[in-house]
């Protein structure tokens, strides 16, 4: 069993009287997916190199299908996700939505991913 984190902010979820709250693995890939998918490049201060996103594609000039090509690279990439059987993104007044749905060796997972400045 994994630790849960809370599908908004994404911190430990602590229950009342102490202890933390555990996820199966199935759920634990989804969480991974959804930490990648908000992490902006250069935020991790010992690893400059992870996330994905920058200030930049959020300008003007956004550029969806790169965003797009990205955010398939980072949901392939993690532990346990075999393909991804569709994937659509909404830009709208500088905020992303992300949703997509993909094979894990745990099944299929549909996931949604606000991202935003």
């Amino acid at each position: 069993m994994y630790l849960a984190l809370d599908k908004e902010t994404g911190d430990l979820i602590l229950p009342e009287g102490g202890g933390v709250s555990r996820v199966s693995e199935g759920r634990f890939v989804v969480q991974q997916v959804q930490c990648k998918l908000r992490t902006m490049l250069g935020e991790w201060i010992l690893d400059q190199s992870l996330g994905w996103l920058t200030l930049e594609d959020f300008d003007k000039n956004y550029d969806i299908a790169s965003l797009e090509r990205r955010a398939r690279t980072i949901i392939l990439e993690t532990q346990d996700v075999l393909a991804i059987n569709s994937l659509s993104s909404t830009y709208s007044n500088r905020k992303l939505l992300l949703e997509f749905s993909a094979e894990t060796v745990y099944g299929t997972i549909d996931v949604t991913v606000p991202w935003g400045k």
